[in-house]
């Protein structure tokens, strides 16, 4: 008969593909078993018997967390066949809606096993056969004496090295990968001057197989302060290495700092002569568990150390990901001015409104609606009203737009009249789901050296709309783990931390005034709809600022999860825009250094591809 067949799991096994099988029938129904989210999906078993349930593509320790399989009457499967086969288009077709049963059933049957296979997955030992191994043979050879540079410190060895010496580190519970030598010599020969390094690793079975790589960005202080897994090979040269093993640091012996601890002390220093590196290579293979990370007080007393007291954060645990949440101070009376465009439909902006009332920013508000030429009597009559809402506490003003979308020249204007010393971009479309949002978003613009600010913004059906945004995939860049559930961690937990991006949307973005001013604001001339939040972005990582993506500040964005590709005028103008964007920034749009150059460039899910990079320090 008909059954509704359900699962629910947790892990990161994003391509999840069941198939049901009855016996010793050839025939096997495909199913997309995506985590996080409970998954129905309709199954016809034809005879009596146990069916299998046989789950593919699983490369991560899976938790299943549900499992249901419940008898369904033949009218409410069919309906369910007819729904599901009636959101797509490429199948709505008059015979499906005047075929027989059989016709019906074998198309909902390719539907879904389209959907399970609309991508090829990439396993790791297929990327270890066709990538790792083809860059491993064109290492050079290490020279006689070489090996002697390189001084292997196992966890509690501090003693000093020679001048010219490096100093390899690895966790507690990693071993070295067997040209890890190799590919740290050839990385310090093509960018001499560094003083740290390292690499990217994965874990090993007691049989030698190898599984979960952790293919890590370039050098990312953000994310390696919320991230006390960071990485679990560090190539340290000897004037770092010997201050450290001197015990120059205050506070308690080096012996008694943990892997974290080292960690933090090791990259402080370093970065003060940027001299941090990042080899996109596996050096490290993990066979036991990673260490325990600090306490939340360990930790903030180290960040209390390297940082003026009164710029420390507090820290709080993660969700869903072993790590940390940074929360920064905010002086008080200071002031965000909030820039929504918007053109009619009034609706879309009192829910936004709404939202900021319901959830508390936690900062000094005010509100600068831009009119783009605005028509309907009821937005005309809302507009009366907002203005009249304004008072001393907060600040509202509409700000004339006429003329054209042009989304960059619109904000640039509203901006003019803003008085706060933080900007925050947001569409009217946005709605806020945490308090402290406002807190957050200026405490973070307001830091020395950070440019743009983001968060993680969701679509009505609670998965990630935007995550931060990743240069290179589509050409130009899109946005991170975009359609992922936004219960899970993301890749190696990116999702749930606080981390430096390339960019980040302006559907919801924050920047400080001065900053503003000095890039210049959006630029409106060629980039007036497509692009702008990016190019924004670009500049501001040019003049030496870092943008960051701040997973804490949760909203709904209720943009289309299917809007399609633009037609007529608009996708001429997307094309120009496009153009301009690979004209101006180059490749830099294809080396982002917030990815791994081994994950993928078509896809915003962080899986695997099969292109060789080049393998140098980054």
């Amino acid at each position: 008969g008909w059954y509704l067949l359900g699962i629910r799991h947790r892990g990161d096994n994003r391509q999840v593909v069941g198939f049901v099988r009855q016996g010793r029938s050839p025939w096997r129904q495909g199913r997309p078993m995506f985590p996080i989210r409970r998954r129905w999906r309709v199954v016809r078993l034809a005879r009596p018997g146990r069916p299998v349930l046989n789950l593919q593509r699983v490369q991560q320790p899976l938790e299943l967390l549900e499992l249901w399989l419940l008898r369904l009457p033949g009218w409410d499967a069919w309906r369910r066949v007819h729904r599901r086969l009636a959101q797509s288009k490429e199948l709505a077709s008059a015979e499906i809606g005047t075929g027989n049963r059989a016709t019906v059933w074998r198309y909902y049957n390719k539907l879904l096993a389209a959907q399970a296979y609309h991508h090829e997955l990439i396993t790791y030992e297929t990327w270890q056969r066709r990538v790792e191994a083809k860059a491993i043979v064109f290492l050079p050879s290490l020279p006689e004496g070489a090996v002697n540079r390189f001084a292997l410190r196992p966890w509690g060895d501090f003693s000093a090295i020679e001048s010219n010496a490096w100093a390899v580190l690895l966790s507690p519970g990693a071993k070295l990968s067997a040209w890890a030598l190799q590919a740290i010599a050839h990385a310090l020969q093509q960018t001499p001057g560094s003083l740290l390094l390292y690499g990217d690793e994965d874990a090993i079975r007691a049989d030698g197989q190898r599984h979960s790589p952790r293919f890590h960005p370039a050098w990312n202080r953000e994310l390696c302060w919320c991230d006390p897994n960071y990485a679990s090979c560090w190539i340290v040269a000897a004037p770092l290495w010997n201050r450290i093993a001197d015990q120059e640091l205050e506070g308690p012996g080096i012996e008694t700092v943990s892997w974290q601890g080292l960690v933090l002390h090791l990259t402080h220093i370093a970065e003060q002569h940027a001299g941090i590196r990042h080899l996109p290579l596996v050096l490290a293979h993990r066979f036991s568990p990673v260490p325990a990370p600090l306490a939340l007080e360990a930790i903030q007393e180290i960040l209390r150390q390297q940082l003026a007291p009164q710029q420390s954060p507090i820290l709080a645990p993660a969700p869903l990901t072993p790590g940390y949440c940074l929360q920064w101070p905010l002086a008080k009376g200071t002031l965000l001015s909030v820039v929504i465009p918007m053109r009619d439909r009034p609706e879309l902006t009192q829910a936004c409104l709404r939202s900021m009332d319901c959830y508390p920013a936690g900062c000094d508000l005010e509100i600068v609606v831009a009119d783009n030429g605005s028509e309907d009597a009821e937005t005309l009559a809302w507009f009366d009203a907002f203005k009249g809402g304004s008072s001393p506490q907060r600040r509202q003003i509409v700000v004339p737009a006429p003329g054209p979308f042009n989304y960059s020249a619109i904000n640039n204007r509203a901006v003019e009249h803003c008085r706060g010393s933080v900007l925050l971009l947001l569409n009217n479309d946005v709605e806020f789901l945490c308090d402290g949002w406002g807190h957050h978003l200026a405490a973070n613009a307001l830091r020395p050296g950070i440019g743009c600010v983001g968060a993680l913004l969701l679509h009505d059906d609670l998965t990630v709309q935007h995550a931060g945004v990743i240069l290179g995939i589509g050409g130009i860049a899109a946005h991170s783990h975009q359609f992922l559930p936004a219960e899970g961690p993301g890749y190696l937990g990116r999702l749930q931390l606080a981390q430096e991006l390339s960019a980040v949307t302006g559907a919801c973005l924050a920047i400080q005034r001065r900053h503003w001013d000095a890039l210049g604001g959006l630029d409106a001339r060629n980039l007036a709809v497509n692009y702008n939040d990016v190019d924004l972005c670009l500049r501001a990582q040019q003049m030496g600022l870092r943008n960051l993506y701040l997973p804490q500040v949760q909203a709904l964005h209720h943009e289309s999860k299917s809007r399609g590709r633009p037609e007529g005028a608009a996708y001429a103008q997307w094309r120009r825009e496009w153009a301009f964007m690979k004209k101006r920034w180059g490749s830099l749009l294809n080396e982002d250094p917030a990815y791994s150059p081994h994950l993928s460039l078509e896809r915003q899910d962080w899986s695997l591809v099969l292109r060789q990079p080049v393998l140098k320090s980054r």
